[in-house]
């Protein structure tokens, strides 16, 4: 019977104004449990804003900042992601609006981000668990242990998205219990509240910068969920839904934990990554202290597992429109994880956790950057170029509202590209330009019918076994063949 089930399911599957089955795998709360992780995942890790610039711009920066950059970056995903529904976010988005150099670019931000940011999270986690255990380790018991996160990480990825996404929205709400704890026993214990009022000017004045990466770095990661666009449930409710209820919760849970661990510990020099657990004991004993270094652990493990899987489904969504080698967009035919981009992504991130660079959160932000002002071009230029596709919704403006409603964003964006150290500019700018070699390379290759690039990834076998291919439509393909191109 199980067969029989699933050849009727299929005939259900409703299909989207381009032809492309809609996805099957996240409803509402998988997503913005998906979309919480990839983006905010909790305070956990952020203490040390509080002793670069002391608690009143930390309050006033974590309260405006959502509004000027995390809105408009979630909407226009949400736009993009209803309107074209598929894999790969603004790898398709881009070359869509633009050409597939820029599809190409679009996913290559996309992932350099991403890895930079799965690059810290082995070690962060490491960390936290040595935390417990009040324990060090040797150089290579060290990777080991690090290693031993990015399996499990990757495996717990290869059950599927939907796994991910579910958990992920599970453990949003079980990592938050003791950090909400903390702050009601706060009310309890605080007797002062004249620190929110105070702010602070280290030694080195380079902080309002450092403040504003950190901002960037904390309210970024909404436009990571577009990469599963294509396994949405009825995305035009769902995606909008899920969006709002992930950017209010997401800046919450940054905003409120460290207002009132500033007024618990108001000795500001006291604050680095891992003092919410020590601000903890001090109103809530041992047991709380426990209780937020294992939910610390969980949440750095937790936006690991989220942040693998939507890098997973950037590449994977360059394969399937021939952007990468079609072999990455393979899935499994049950679970339909892209099991080969996800064994890739691992690779990458065990061979970079050894790096323990301050730079990487920078290096991070330009990529972050240069990602969102692709989509913020993308978008406009899909509403002048492509005004008739169905968009499921809409950020309510029209072209110039929506040019006005971006400018903060753009101007943040600039801002924090010319902030940059010469150091991580000539790294971004090496990354870029071998980028850059990539997609001419594989190019070529198409061109001279290399059949690394020229295969379908529906016929693409591994072990014997067919990818998942119900969903594989290249979008950029279909939409040459419906409308000659003019501009090339």
């Amino acid at each position: 019977g199980g067969m029989g089930m699933g050849g009727k399911k299929k005939k259900d599957v409703p299909v989207n104004a381009h032809g492309i089955p809609e996805g099957q795998l996240l409803g509402a709360l998988a997503l913005s449990g998906l979309i919480y992780f990839t983006a905010a995942g909790g305070a956990y890790g952020a203490e040390s804003v509080i002793n670069s610039v002391g608690p009143l711009p930390v309050i006033i920066g974590h309260a405006i900042f959502p509004f000027c950059w995390s809105v408009p970056i979630g909407l226009a995903t949400c736009e993009l992601s209803t309107a074209y529904p598929c894999d790969g976010g603004l790898t398709v988005w881009a070359a869509l609006a633009f050409n597939e150099f820029w599809g190409f670019m679009g996913g290559f931000f996309a992932i350099v981000e991403g890895v930079a940011n799965l690059a810290i999270f082995p070690t962060v986690t490491l960390d936290y668990i040595l935390d417990l255990y009040e324990g060090e380790l040797s150089p290579v018991m060290s990777w080991i242990g690090k290693a031993l996160i990015c399996c499990f990480v990757a495996y717990l990825n290869m059950q599927g998205v939907n796994f991910v996404g579910r958990s992920s929205y599970l453990l949003s709400l079980l990592i938050n219990i003791p950090i909400i704890l903390m702050c009601v026993l706060a009310l309890f214990h605080v007797k002062d509240y004249s620190p929110w009022l105070q702010s602070r000017q280290n030694d080195y004045d380079t902080n309002w910068t450092f403040f504003l990466g950190i901002l960037v770095f904390n309210l970024s990661g909404y436009d990571n969920v577009g990469s599963v666009a294509g396994q949405v449930k009825n995305p035009g409710v769902t995606m909008p839904k899920a969006m709002v209820w992930a950017i209010i919760s997401g800046s919450l849970t940054f905003l409120i934990p460290l207002m009132f661990g500033a007024v618990i510990d108001p000795n500001f020099s006291h604050w680095h990554a891992g003092h919410f657990a020590v601000a903890g004991e001090m109103v809530g004993g041992k047991a709380l202290f426990y209780a937020l270094v294992v939910a610390a652990a969980a949440s750095r493990l937790t936006h690991f597992m989220a942040e693998l899987c939507t890098n997973a489904f950037f590449l994977q969504g360059m394969a399937d429109e021939r952007l990468a080698p079609p072999i990455f967009g393979w899935k499994h035919p049950v679970v339909r994880a892209p099991w080969v981009s996800i064994l890739a992504n691992f690779v990458i991130v065990l061979s970079m956790c050894t790096l323990s660079l301050p730079e990487i959160f920078e290096f991070s932000n330009a990529f972050t950057v240069a990602g969102v002002m692709l989509m913020l071009v993308v978008i406009i230029k899909l509403r002048i170029t492509h005004p008739d596709i169905a968009r499921p919704y809409a950020i309510p403006v029209g072209t110039f509202g929506l040019i006005v409603f971006f400018l903060p964003c753009f101007f943040l964006s600039v801002y924090v590209l010319l902030c940059l150290s010469l150091f991580t500019v000539s790294i971004c700018t090496g990354v870029t330009l071998s980028g850059m070699l990539v997609h001419y390379a594989l190019t070529e290759a198409k061109a001279v019918g290399w059949s690394g690039m020229t295969v379908k990834v529906e016929d693409i076998e591994i072990l014997g076994t067919r990818s998942f291919a119900e969903h594989t439509v290249s979008l950029i393909e279909r939409e040459r063949v419906a409308t000659p191109r003019t501009d090339v």
